[in-house]
């Protein structure tokens, strides 16, 4: 997609971002491992969503830098247009995660134990699915005729989203038939809520991708 070596710093600046917000999902991970783990310390709680902050702001500076570098690039302005919705796109993962984290603090919100695994497992999804997202938003730079031909990995991407649905949908029923007040329930649920969004931008992001593929195909 991006063949002439003019625009490989545009390259070399998306793939700091994708990193960026990659180092963002995972501070998160370690967030909510500490969130779910019993005893930890509100105080450990709060520096861990300092990290994940601070990540987030380290993504927003790479997302600029990025979107800078597209000035006076041989790219064609609906390529560039492309690109910058997939970049900011990418952002909001970051976004969401900083969010999550916030809301928890604010709140100071714990997980019921119970739900630690299944908790723990759907950011284990997500880790993974936003791995094959970088992968594939690598190959628009990189291997654009072969994901031209192939682009199976989004399907995977979709595949992983599905894991999680199906992980959020239990959840669901569990909290709502938890014997407490709805105040309480509905307070569970919307955290749920905000992991699992991460896991559908994600997939949106893919459809995305998919677009650029179909609108370029002969």
């Amino acid at each position: 997609m991006i063949a002439k070596k003019k625009n490989n710093r545009v390259q070399d600046l998306f793939t700091d971002q994708i990193k960026d917000v990659e180092t963002c999902l995972i501070q998160f991970e370690s967030f909510l491992l500490a969130t779910t783990t019993k005893g930890t310390a509100f105080e450990t709680m709060q520096a861990l969503s300092g990290a994940v902050a601070q990540a987030e702001a380290t993504a927003d500076e790479s997302l600029r830098r990025m979107i800078d570098s597209l000035a006076g690039t041989s790219l064609l302005p609906s390529t560039r247009e492309e690109l910058i919705e997939i970049a900011t796109s990418c952002d909001r993962i970051a976004n969401k995660c900083e969010h999550a984290a916030n809301m928890i603090v604010f709140q100071r919100f714990r997980f019921p134990e119970s739900y630690a695994q299944d908790v723990m497992k759907i950011v284990s999804i997500t880790r993974e699915q936003f791995a094959i997202l970088k992968k594939s938003v690598l190959q628009l730079f990189m291997n654009f005729s072969e994901l031209l031909k192939d682009h199976k990995i989004l399907d995977d991407i979709r595949a992983q989203e599905s894991q999680v649905d199906v992980i959020e949908q239990n959840l669901y029923k569990q909290i709502f038939q938890l014997d407490m007040g709805l105040a309480e329930r509905t307070q569970i649920a919307k955290m749920v809520e905000y992991l699992c969004d991460i896991s559908d931008i994600i997939e949106n992001i893919a459809d995305k991708i998919q677009i650029m593929l179909i609108t370029r195909k002969a």
